[in-house]
């Protein structure tokens, strides 16, 4: 089962991070999830295609690393993007 108030929390940050950091299009990103996380690549590019497409170039990069955090809680690690 996916995890969809994670990946909610998770389109809100990177929507917000955009804003604040005038990023027109994030090419790549670090997320960080707990182990036991159902937070994958792939349910997540789907959520961000669905709810971030403005912010979210055809190729992106997704990196999740798992390590041992609260669950439901999700880490930005690092994006990388184009400004406007």
């Amino acid at each position: 089962m996916q995890d969809t108030y994670l990946l909610d929390k998770i389109s809100n940050s990177i929507k917000e991070i955009c804003s604040s950091k005038n990023i027109k299009c994030i090419r790549e990103f670090t997320l960080v999830v707990n182990h036991n996380s159902n937070v994958n690549e792939e349910n997540l590019r789907k959520h961000l295609a669905e709810h971030n497409k403005e912010h979210i170039g055809e190729e992106l990069k997704i990196k999740i690393q798992r390590e041992d955090i609260e669950e439901k809680t999700a880490i930005i690690h690092s994006i990388q993007g184009e400004n406007f």
